[in-house]
């Protein structure tokens, strides 16, 4: 038997996600036994004391670091936050998740962008310079960046209050010293977090003064915050499944060279409230993007649209194309479909259900509109991108 332990504390989204996939991997091999955290694996009360044959680490600082690579087993680590001679690295792809929020926070219309960040790892470092190249920025984006401990415990310990009022009122001051409208994207959840209570606490309105776009997608968290947090999800599940075929593989003699990285591309965003707003210099145009953004999904049309916005069908439609290029109809389709994407990865919906769910009206609607966007129809793509994520 191979004795794998899963050397993580299981206590967020990312983790669960990673967990996921591991055990999807594992039950489909018969010699593999999981060691973890936690009453659903084998016990790893001390992985300095454990005996066995490779490890899955989320390494999150340089002493674990050290202390896994003082056991002398191979390692696959799923962090990507610090690099180290002999580890393989399976994790997300973290210049694409910055690109993919600069595209989306574009999208909002927005021209002032800032960046929250992890002082002193690869994947924050990544996610920003992915971030300004999405952005195209010519001028020097504002920066805030401190230590992952300091955005997990509000900056320092008890003991050491003053000081940690003293640094949270720097990132208070960096909010408000923003040009508005401004849009932000946090490392993390934990800092976009962060970010919305503060920019409450000043008194910024969060979106119309001040987007913020976090990544993990931590929904619970996220849901709760007001207002809720957008993110990025990623896609956990395929790189603990990756890690653990990286593993098996480096156990079995082969797989990738020591100390090779493999990026898994992120998903898509998750909106909600706190950048559910577009920027533009016609209200009746920001208008409509908001509204539509916010209730595509529920089957409203043009009609409806013209219920609420005091204008003719012909302005709007002539401003709403000279500010985005395309019709009031093409961007309710545009939304709808991205929704029907995301929803087929996701979720095991029946593909009915996908097209009600995101205002379709009839499933040959809905397989229309996929197919003249994807050149498949909703099923087919479903299990292209299925088969894509196993293999």
């Amino acid at each position: 038997m191979k004795k794998i332990a899963l050397f993580m504390e299981l206590s967020d989204f990312y983790e669960h996600g990673i967990a996921k996939g591991v055990v999807r991997y594992a039950k489909s091999q018969p010699d593999w036994r999981l060691f973890g955290y936690g009453w659903m694996f084998r016990p790893l009360a001390d992985v300095g004391a454990w005996h066995g044959d490779g490890i899955i680490a989320r390494i999150e600082s340089p002493e674990d670091a050290d202390r896994i690579e003082s056991l002398g087993v191979p390692v696959v680590d799923v962090a990507g936050a610090y690099s180290r001679p002999g580890f393989r690295t399976i994790a997300n792809d973290d210049f694409l998740t910055g690109y993919k929020a600069a595209l989306h926070l574009r999208s909002c219309g927005f021209e002032h962008f800032a960046f929250l960040g992890v002082r002193g790892t690869i994947w924050s470092d990544e996610r920003k310079e992915g971030f300004l190249k999405g952005i195209g920025a010519a001028s020097k984006l504002p920066v805030f960046e401190r230590p992952l401990a300091w955005w997990e415990d509000s900056g320092g310990s008890k003991a050491d209050s003053g000081r940690v009022n003293y640094d949270v009122g720097r990132l208070k001051d960096f909010l408000q010293a923003l040009p508005k409208p401004a849009a932000i994207f946090a490392c993390n959840d934990t800092a976009g977090l962060r970010a919305t209570e503060l920019a409450r606490e000043a008194g910024i309105a969060v979106p119309d003064s001040l987007a913020i776009l976090g990544v993990d997608d931590e929904d619970i968290l996220c849901e709760l915050a007001s207002p809720s947090l957008s993110s990025i999800r990623l896609d956990c599940e395929t790189i603990g499944y990756r890690a653990a075929q990286a593993l098996d593989a480096i156990l079995a003699g082969g797989g990738s060279p020591a100390s090779s990285r493999i990026a898994v591309p992120p998903k898509d965003v998750m909106e909600r409230e706190s950048t559910r707003i577009f920027v533009c210099p016609d209200s009746l145009v920001a208008a409509a993007v908001t509204l539509i953004r916010a209730r595509a999904h529920e089957g409203i049309g043009v009609p409806d649209l013209l219920a609420v916005l005091p204008c003719s069908r012909r302005s709007l439609e002539k401003r709403f194309r000279a500010s985005l290029g395309r019709s009031l109809h093409e961007e309710i389709l545009r939304v709808r479909l991205a929704r029907a994407r995301r929803l087929l990865l996701d979720t095991d919906f029946t593909v009915e259900r996908i097209a009600e769910d995101c205002g379709f009206g009839s499933l040959p609607r809905f397989n229309i509109a996929f197919r003249s966007a994807e050149g498949l129809s909703p099923g087919a793509w479903r299990r292209r991108r299925a088969y894509s994520y196993m293999s």
